[in-house]
């Protein structure tokens, strides 16, 4: 009886110590042999680089006179994959932005995930959309802030 019990709790021990080896070694593995690859992986999905483009500067002529100048203006863009009910946005993004519907279907219908709906819109049209979006509860369309050149 003493044998078996002997036995049982070297075997027991030799369990634990070979788990703890592999363990230790896929430890090992990943953090030395493998730290150069997931350092990468994590890096890539905590940097984002987003181009923040410079603002054109106001044309002025030897009087101080305005000859250029820049007005805020929006892009109206679209995720497929994002959107939510597309019959309510085909329908709301077209009375909003004066677009047929059958255009703004016609863009919706691809499954890309960045589709221009319009560009130059004004602030005003913009931010009526956007409130209206939100009060609907629809996903899937963003704005992109621009500036387009005026000459007075």
């Amino acid at each position: 009886m003493k044998v078996n019990s002997r036995t049982r709790c070297v075997l027991v021990c030799a369990a634990f110590i070979g788990l703890f080896s592999i363990f230790s070694f896929r430890l090992i593995y990943l953090q030395a042999i493998k730290h150069d690859e997931y350092a990468g992986l994590a890096a890539e999905k905590h940097i984002h680089k987003q181009i923040i483009h410079a603002e054109r500067g106001t044309i002025l002529d030897a009087n101080n006179e305005v000859l250029a100048n820049n007005i805020p203006v929006q892009t109206v863009v679209a995720d497929a994959t994002h959107l939510n009910n597309r019959p309510a946005i085909i329908d709301l993004v077209s009375k909003e932005l004066g677009l047929p519907p059958a255009q703004v279907a016609e863009k919706l219908s691809s499954e890309r995930r960045y589709i221009i709906i319009k560009r130059e819109v004004s602030e005003a049209q913009t931010g009526a959309l956007r409130e209206k979006l939100r009060a609907a509860n629809l996903r899937g369309i963003y704005f992109e802030h621009d500036a387009t050149r005026v000459y007075p």
